[in-house]
C-alpha cells in the first residue's frame, strides 16, 4: 500500500486480494494512511480480488470521507461491487482497456484532441494530454442523453479507453466516413455536403435545452480567453475586455456543439450526417458555435498543413465548402458579396477568443512568428471594438 496526497485528495493504492484472512490488516493500515483526510481516492488496479470483508472496509472508510471514489477497478472487482450495489452508491471507474494508434490513420484534429479510424466501424477520440478526460467523458455522457431526447443526430460513445498516457472514447459508425474524406472522395458534390451540413447547425441551433441540463457555452470561450491569458502574449487590459466581449454574449437555451467542422460530422453510409466529439456539447448563444467553425475552416487550417491535418480536405475544397456553408446557414443570396464580406468581418471577430488562445498554444508557430500574430490580433480585437 502506497499514498500520495495532491491538490487536497489522497490518493491509495492498494494491490492484491481482500478477503478474509487480512481484512482487517488492511482496514487498520488503510485507516491509519488516510488519517483525518476527507477527500479519497482508493486506485484498485492492483486489487485482483475482493470478499464481503473487504467490501465492509471500503465501505467503513467511504462513510467517513466527504468525497470518496474508487478508480481503475478491475472487471471482476468491479461485477462484484455491481452485483452488491455499490457502484449505485458510490462513484466507481472501471479500469480502461489500454490500446494504440500507432499505424492508425488520423483523420481528422480539433482544438482539444485527433480522431483516428480504428477500423471499418469505429473511430477513437483522443484527447490532447493537456484535457481533463474525467472532464470530458462527463459531458460526453451528458451530451449524449440531451442529444438523444431531442432527436439531435449523434453518435453514442461506446468505450472509454486509455491510448498510452492519454484517455480516448470510441464511437461506433458502421463504414462511416467523416464529412472531409466524403467530400475528398466526391468533390463533385461539396455544394451538397456543405448544404447538408448547414441544416444540421441550425437543427441544432433550433433546439431547446432544459436549464442545467448542458454546461453554459460561454465557459468554451472563457477556456480560450484563460489559455490566451497564461500565455503572456497579451495586455492585461486586453483580457479583461476579451472577457467582457464574452460575458456580453448572453445566455440562452440553444443547443451548441462547441467543436462543429467536418472531423467531427461523419457522413453514415445512407448519407446522414452524425455528429461526435460532444465534449463540449452546452447552451448558449449560437454564434459561439459559427465563430468555431471559422476559426477551424478560415484560421486554423491556413497554417502549415493545417487543411489536411485538421479536416483531411485540399484549401480548394475547404474554401468552397465554407463559402457555400454560411450562404445556406445565413440565407445569404449568390452574387451578395457585401453581406458576404459583412459576415466574415463579424465571425473572424467574434472567433478571436478562440484565435488569440489558439495562437499561443499551437505548436505549428515559431516563436517570433507567434509574438507577430498576438500582436496583430490584439490590434485587430481593438480596431473591432471601436
Amino acid at each position: 500500500m502506497h499514498h500520495r496526497t495532491e491538490n487536497g485528495t489522497l490518493t491509495v493504492w492498494l494491490t492484491g486480494s481482500i478477503d478474509s484472512t487480512n481484512a482487517q490488516q488492511v482496514e487498520e493500515e488503510l485507516m491509519a494512511t488516510v488519517g483525518d483526510a476527507t477527500n479519497v481516492v482508493l486506485d484498485l488496479g492492483g486489487v485482483g480480488y475482493l470478499s464481503s470483508y473487504g467490501i465492509r472496509t471500503i465501505m467503513r472508510l467511504a462513510k467517513r470521507c466527504t468525497r470518496f471514489e474508487l478508480v481503475n477497478v478491475q472487471p471482476d472487482v468491479y461485477d462484484v461491487l455491481s452485483m452488491t450495489g455499490l457502484t449505485e452508491m458510490l462513484t466507481v471507474r472501471r479500469r480502461l482497456r489500454n490500446i494504440s494508434v500507432d499505424g492508425l490513420k488520423q483523420i481528422g484534429a480539433g482544438a482539444f484532441g485527433r480522431v483516428y479510424r480504428l477500423d471499418p466501424e469505429r473511430v477513437i477520440k483522443v484527447y490532447s494530454p493537456q484535457v481533463n478526460p474525467l472532464d470530458k467523458i462527463e459531458r460526453e455522457r451528458l451530451a449524449a442523453r440531451a442529444a438523444f431526447v431531442h432527436d439531435i443526430p449523434s453518435a453514442i460513445p461506446f468505450e472509454v479507453v486509455r491510448v498510452g498516457q492519454e484517455h480516448g472514447i470510441i464511437y461506433e459508425l458502421i463504414d462511416a466516413q467523416t464529412l472531409g474524406e466524403a467530400v475528398m472522395a466526391n468533390p463533385a458534390q461539396v455544394d451538397d455536403y456543405a448544404t447538408r451540413m448547414s441544416q444540421l447547425l441550425r437543427k441544432l441551433h433550433s433546439t431547446h435545452c432544459d436549464a442545467g441540463s448542458l454546461p453554459v457555452a460561454r465557459g468554451i470561450f472563457h477556456g480560450w480567453v484563460d489559455v490566451a491569458e497564461k500565455s503572456g502574449l497579451y495586455r492585461t487590459d486586453t483580457i479583461a475586455e476579451l472577457r467582457r466581449v464574452v460575458d456580453d454574449l448572453g445566455a440562452a437555451d440553444t443547443f451548441v456543439h462547441g467543436d462543429f467542422h467536418p472531423a467531427n460530422i461523419m457522413v453514415m453510409p445512407d448519407k446522414e450526417l452524425l455528429l461526435i466529439d460532444m465534449g463540449d456539447a452546452s447552451m448558449g448563444n449560437p454564434l459561439i458555435d459559427v465563430a468555431g467553425t471559422f476559426h477551424v475552416l478560415r484560421i486554423a487550417t491556413r497554417r502549415p498543413g493545417g487543411a489536411e491535418r485538421l479536416t483531411g480536405m485540399t484549401q480548394e475544397l475547404l474554401d468552397r465548402l465554407w463559402d457555400v456553408f454560411v450562404r445556406t446557414y445565413y440565407n445569404v443570396a449568390d452574387g451578395d458579396d457585401a453581406r458576404m464580406e459583412e459576415l466574415e468581418r463579424k465571425l473572424r471577430f467574434a472567433a478571436l477568443p478562440r484565435t488569440m488562445g489558439s495562437t499561443a498554444r499551437t505548436k505549428l508557430l515559431d516563436d517570433e512568428t507567434r509574438l507577430t500574430q498576438a500582436a496583430a490580433l490584439e490590434e485587430q480585437f481593438w480596431q473591432g471594438l471601436a
